[in-house]
């Protein structure tokens, strides 16, 4: 080989074990994304658990017990807990999303 083709060859071989690297970082960040995916369904679960133990307490106090089910005393007061206790990793959750799709093909709009 002469040093052309030496070079050439060395820049192919250094390209394949780039696109190794970008291939196992492409699969690991799916993983972290797959991650996320669960977080936000988990998320959106506890939210709605929260609306339903809501909507309850308010068709008690319409209704009264008889109509509805008796909430768990400490209920209310642990869906509150959860709900400010949430809501920093709610955020920080959708910011980190949002930051990702300035990265994407047209800013990540649809």
């Amino acid at each position: 080989m002469n040093e052309r083709q030496d070079t050439s060859h060395a820049d192919q071989l250094r390209q394949g074990l780039e696109h190794h690297r970008w291939r196992r970082e492409h699969v690991q960040a799916l993983a972290i994304l797959k991650r996320a995916e669960v977080a936000i369904l988990d998320h959106k679960a506890e939210i709605l658990a929260h609306d339903a133990a809501i909507a309850r307490h308010d068709e008690q106090i319409e209704l009264g017990e008889a109509h509805a089910d008796a909430s768990p005393a400490d209920e209310l007061a642990r869906f509150a807990d959860a709900h400010r206790a949430g809501a920093e990793r709610h955020a920080a959750l959708i910011d980190a999303i949002h930051a990702i799709a300035t990265h994407l093909p047209n800013g990540g709009s649809q």
